[in-house]
């Protein structure tokens, strides 16, 4: 029998504004080393062995699984690796120079189980700021979190847990999808940063229908079993056209403590115009844009967003699409 998906999963969304503490460098890319940053600091605050994770006797209880690598008692068959569901960190900062008192905002989304750890999440990027992130060790200072509504929970040393307010990606899908249907025009969708699929055992070098739907519910279907609830992806009837498409590869270069290497991530950006969508796709592409999609979501892959335009905005222009 059929376990229906359900989109009963709860998450919050934190964006931290921060102040740069001295003349700084920052990699164009931010969310690899905020979360390397990030992990270290957890580990570092929280070890209480010898930081070897994969021979810990103390994993089930261990905050480190719980915040950082987002552990689950039960996985989807496809889920081979050790890829974390629990939190997303994203930045659309894209400069590499900051002067001494420049302001620098980066957002952590987290569902599920690592909603309850936010007091150790808040730590580990006070205890960043000070270390510094990136090769050049940039400093920062928290001056505020707020919530997904832009109500500040942390206030310098103020904090308003009556502000954490939690929601559901059903209501976002609801809220998102009201606001779509109310606009008109052709369906867009555009990725801010790169993709990382498979398609056919291939990595992707070109958007497939089927395969962002697909990736859409099984990212879905991940946070499901990360909440307790195991489910099964749909079997679609149909897909959206693809009307046409622009893409570009991508690579994003980090260093990881794990390996000790540097290690290059690679996948695609671009955007795609659809001519239909399907209403049982809809819900899942909608909450893709919460969600992202594909590999190294931890890292910032695979968020995009969904728009309606009309047919002259989705034109050539100078060779770049708007």
């Amino acid at each position: 029998m059929e376990k229906k998906i359900t989109f009963d999963i709860p998450y919050i969304r934190l964006c931290f504004r921060t102040e740069i503490l001295e003349h700084a460098q920052m990699p164009e890319t931010k969310t690899a080393a905020l979360r390397g940053g990030m992990g270290e600091m957890i580990l570092k605050q929280n070890c209480v062995t010898d930081k070897n994770c994969g021979e810990c006797r103390f994993k089930k209880a261990c905050v480190v699984m719980h915040t950082f690598y987002s552990s689950m008692e039960k996985k989807p068959a496809y889920v081979t690796g050790e890829e974390s569901v629990g939190y997303l960190i994203e930045c659309a900062d894209k400069r590499t120079e900051f002067a001494k008192g420049s302001r620098f905002e980066f957002s952590l989304v987290l569902f599920g189980d690592s909603i309850a750890f936010f007091n150790i999440y808040l730590q580990a990027f006070y205890q960043l700021g000070l270390a510094g992130i990136g090769r050049h060790r940039a400093r920062f200072r928290i001056l505020e979190v707020c919530n997904t509504q832009g109500m500040p929970i942390v206030c310098g040393n103020e904090v308003d847990m009556g502000r954490y307010q939690i929601e559901t990606v059903e209501q976002y899908i609801s809220q998102r999808k009201k606001r779509l249907r109310s606009e008109d025009g052709l369906w867009t969708l555009t990725f801010l940063t790169p993709l990382s699929m498979k398609y056919q055992q291939k990595y992707m070098d070109e958007f497939y229908a089927d395969a962002l739907v697909k990736g859409a519910a099984r990212r879905v279907q991940m946070l499901d079993y990360y909440t307790g609830t195991e489910t099964d992806v749909p079997d679609f009837c149909e897909y959206p056209g693809i009307r046409w498409q622009m893409v570009r590869k991508e690579k994003v270069k980090r260093y990881s403590g794990t390996q000790d290497a540097r290690i290059t991530l690679r996948g695609i950006s671009g955007k795609v115009v659809f001519e239909s969508m399907p209403e049982d796709c809809l819900d899942y592409l909608i909450a893709g844009e919460l969600t992202h999609v594909g590999r190294n979501s931890s890292f910032g892959f695979g968020k995009y967003v969904l728009r309606r335009e009309r047919e002259d905005q989705t034109c050539i222009i100078n060779n770049k699409y708007l």
